[in-house]
């Protein structure tokens, strides 16, 4: 049998939540690791991590040589308030992920220049440079045309955006232009505002390196790509780019196959607004109720805040 290690991520040192995740999935994993912002106690299987939580792939290039072992054929990643779907287990996981030993899954991508809604982290992907001061990165990761390379392999395209996909618009130009004068002649903000906007709408802006984005909250990542996934984590951590950009990325420059959701029978749940929550109701914020009778549609439901759920 396959080993795999389960990897939990947790943003904030909630040490409370590392014996509630042991036992909901101690009979389902055998070899689970938990990843915990400066972790000072004396459990074995928590590897303290030093890192900012917006970049928290760096917790998992941190946490590499702890939770390495040459038998684990994958690293499956979860965050800690991630409920994955009780039906997964070390057994079955690669048959409900769609995996083999050569591949690797994460929930799906976003390509930057196909946003139509207006999303900051464009704006970050924009602005990064390898470049940063107190960090020799320049050559830790593979080339400009190596890396479209490995984007080309799972049909990622890289093109240029547009000005609202990396600047918000909302705010009218006009709402802060101001009437110019240069001499005696006077320009007209409304004049000046359209002359603004068409030249912004005509200008496109090209990325520094291919970057993509994804959900970041689950992925697992195969044994043969484990090793340069934790370094380009690294790099991208110590440049401080953001880990829903960085995650992927670095998955796309050390993957040779990636599964997504689109390959899947399941199909992960994310809730972000009231209205979703609504959905948790029938479940009394009881945990043992959620586990039992869990969606069975559903390969995991976020964000799950332990802190609000009764547990016994």
């Amino acid at each position: 049998m396959n080993k795999v290690a389960l990897i939990i991520i947790y943003n904030h040192q909630y040490n409370k939540n590392i014996d509630v995740l042991e036992k909901i999935y101690k009979d389902r994993f055998s070899n689970i690791f938990h990843l915990v912002p400066f972790y000072n106690g004396d459990k074995q299987n928590v590897i303290p991590v030093y890192e900012c939580s917006h970049y928290f792939q760096g917790y998992i290039s941190q946490g590499f040589k702890s939770f390495f072992k040459e038998e684990f054929s994958h690293y499956f990643f979860v965050a800690d308030d991630l409920i994955l779907n009780p039906i997964i287990n070390e057994n079955n996981y690669s048959s409900h992920l769609n995996l083999d030993s050569n591949s690797c899954f994460i929930p799906g991508f976003i390509t930057l220049h196909e946003q139509e809604k207006w999303w900051s982290k464009v704006k970050d992907a924009y602005n990064w440079r390898i470049q940063i001061n107190g960090v020799e990165a320049e050559h830790q990761l593979p080339d400009y045309d190596e890396a479209l390379q490995k984007f080309e392999l799972f049909n990622l395209e890289i093109k240029p955006l547009r000005y609202d996909q990396i600047w918000e618009t909302s705010r009218p130009i006009k709402s802060w232009v101001k009437p110019l004068s240069y001499g005696n002649v006077k320009k007209n903000s409304a004049l000046l505002y359209k002359s603004l906007k068409d030249k912004l709408s005509r200008t496109t802006y090209s990325l520094p390196y291919p970057l993509v984005g994804s959900y970041s909250d689950i992925l697992v990542v195969n044994s043969g790509a484990i090793k340069s996934f934790c370094h380009y984590c690294g790099v991208f951590a110590a440049t401080q780019l953001f880990v829903e950009i960085a995650l992927p990325t670095s998955l796309v420059l050390s993957a040779n196959q990636i599964c997504t959701e689109n390959d899947l029978k399941l199909r992960g749940r994310a809730l972000w607004t009231k209205k979703d929550y609504q959905e948790l109701e029938k479940y009394e914020y009881s945990l043992p109720k959620l586990l039992t009778d869990f969606p069975d549609n559903y390969l995991y439901l976020h964000p799950i805040k332990l802190s609000k759920w009764q547990k016994n």
